[in-house]
Parts: C-alpha cells; structure tokens; sequence
C-alpha cells in the first residue's frame, strides 16, 4: 500500500506553498507518508495523510528550523573560507580536505578552523533539540486535549506528559489511549479499595468521586 511519491511532494507544495522544503526534506517526509494512503489514493486522501503528520509536526515549523540550520551552515561556511583566505589557502577546497597550514598561520585563524567539528556538532545538536522540543509540544498539546486525562492531579501531571515517547513509532494518539485506559483502571481501583464503586453496569469509572489524595499517589509513578 503506497503512492507515488512525488504526488505527496505536489500535495505538500500545495497545502504548505510557504514552507521552504528543501529537496532532502521533501524527500525525506513522501517517503516517510507515501506508505500509508491506498495506491489509488486521491488528493483527498493524501491531504488527510499530510495534515495528520502535520499535527503531530508542523511542517511550517520544520521549513523554519531548515532555514536556521541553513543559515548557520552559511555562516560556517564563509567562517571557513575567511579563514582559509586569510592563511594563504585555497578557499574552494572543501574542508573535509586535510590542509597543513602554514607556520605563520595566525593563531586565532588555527582556532576557527580547529572548532569546524565543534561547530558541525553544535549544529546537529541544535536541529535536533529543536525537532524533539516540537514533537514534546505537540505531544503536550494532545494530552492536555484529552478530557480523561485532564483529571489527572497538576502535580503529577508532568510525569505522565513524559511517559509519551516522542521518538516512538506508536503515533501520540495510541500512546495517549494507552494512558487514558491505565487512568481508568487506577481510579476504579482506588474506588474499588475505597468503597465507591458503583454498581455492575454503573457507568464510566472515571467519573467516580474518590479521596483525591490516594489517586495521586497512585499515579505518581
């Protein structure tokens, strides 16, 4: 079950035409959504792939985050070749190019071109804290719109906000049901422990009124 991947590219171009996708990223993300709608799927179709991923990712947030990184790759960039120009060096040469610089050599033009690994870490480091600081977002977002969930204590909410694995490939969605479910099941515990329960057939557990203080132990895990 898959698309051509190039009608999902057409289909982000359309619904995001503001997003600045770079290739790779457009790439990156049909190959990532042309696995889920049938082959015959129409644009419709695709469009509803596209904007559920969009709500787990804003993809106008990652057009964002690839123009920053884009920008600090450039920055980088002429860093490298300033420096390159200023010891007397060959500033097309790429700089994965091992160079022996010269004993005249400044010393803080040894220092720019000694932290370009430094940089390509921080670099990585940055995108990556900015994709994961998104899917937290949205992953809170959807919580916090769970009607069951909202009835968990505000001191314990925060842990089971981070029981959601961002990086997982269990959509937020499933992962939120599984929390909703295990919620359900402490509260009817501690009103079964407590005596509330009600009767077979009595409706939804989590509408039972229980000591506050017990379920927030219980879900303090």
């Amino acid at each position: 079950m898959a698309v051509d991947k190039q009608k999902v590219i057409a289909r982000l171009k359309a619904l995001f035409p503001k997003a600045n996708l770079s290739q790779k990223r457009l790439d990156a993300i049909a190959d990532k959504l042309a696995k889920k709608p049938a082959d015959d799927a129409d644009d419709t179709a695709i469009d509803a792939v596209i904007n559920d991923f969009n709500d787990v990712m804003s993809i106008e947030g990652i057009a964002k985050d690839d123009d920053r990184t884009r920008t600090l790759e450039a920055e980088k960039q002429k860093a490298i070749d300033d420096a390159r120009k200023k010891a007397g060096l060959d500033p097309e040469k790429k700089e994965e190019d091992k160079v022996e610089l010269p004993d005249n050599t400044p010393d803080y033009v040894k220092a720019i071109l000694g932290k370009m690994d430094s940089i390509s870490t921080e670099l990585e480091t940055i995108k990556t804290g900015r994709v994961t600081e998104t899917k937290k977002a949205s992953a809170t977002d959807q919580f916090n719109k769970s009607e069951i969930l909202k009835r968990i204590p505000d001191s314990v909410k925060p842990n089971w906000i981070n029981r959601i694995d961002v990086n997982s490939e269990v959509s937020f969605e499933d992962q939120i049901k599984g929390l909703e479910t295990e919620y359900g099941e402490l509260v009817q515990l501690s009103a079964d422990n407590n005596q509330y329960a009600p009767a077979a057939g009595g409706g939804d557990p989590t509408d039972v009124k229980v000591d506050e203080a017990v379920v927030e132990s219980m879900l303090n895990i």
